[in-house]
């Protein structure tokens, strides 16, 4: 038997994924609660306000202001089922480079932060976070400009690589 059984009839796991869909769990209760969360959480941290009741009220206000605009909740929907696979990918990164990489060994740092990067920036490119905050031709722009942009990361790696090489080298000599 591939579903379970509640009331009248059998129902599967999926049916009711699909039936919280169409209540608004994940378009707009899911949302909600995210970004109640991170406001409430950042206004606790700050201590902007004594009261705690009135970080509360603050934070519920923004997450509604917030869900009332539909480009929020598609944008944690694609935010976070790329982040998904980007995790996956790197907890392979992760298992793979921990096979041939030694503890002491502070190449792994470097390979983490950059392959975190540019994680992130896919992560980012694939959830359209670059066309609401740079604007609708931007993406298009940044593919016809691609091998420019690639050339100039690397330069700038291997100049921020460069200047801190040489600064270990002058800690190594004193």
């Amino acid at each position: 038997m591939d579903g379970f059984s509640y009331g009248f009839g059998m129902s599967t796991f999926r049916d009711v994924i699909e039936q919280w869909a169409q209540f608004g769990v994940f378009d707009v209760l899911l949302p909600l609660l995210l970004v109640f969360v991170l406001v409430f959480a950042i206004l606790e941290k700050i201590n902007l306000f004594k009261n705690r009741g009135v970080n509360l009220v603050i934070a519920l206000v923004l997450a509604f202001f917030a869900v009332t605009n539909p480009y929020v909740s598609v944008f944690f929907m694609y935010l976070f089922s790329n982040l998904a696979v980007g995790i996956a990918i790197l907890l392979v990164m992760i298992v793979l480079l921990g096979v041939a990489l030694k503890p002491e060994d502070k190449t792994w740092q470097w390979v983490f932060g950059i392959g975190g990067f540019v994680l992130l920036l896919i992560v980012l490119a694939k959830s359209g976070f670059f066309n609401y905050a740079l604007g609708p031709g931007a993406w298009y722009w940044m593919q016809q400009n691609a091998a420019a942009l690639i050339l100039l990361i690397i330069v700038v790696g291997v100049v921020v690589f460069l200047v801190a090489s040489v600064k270990n080298e002058e800690k190594e000599k004193k």
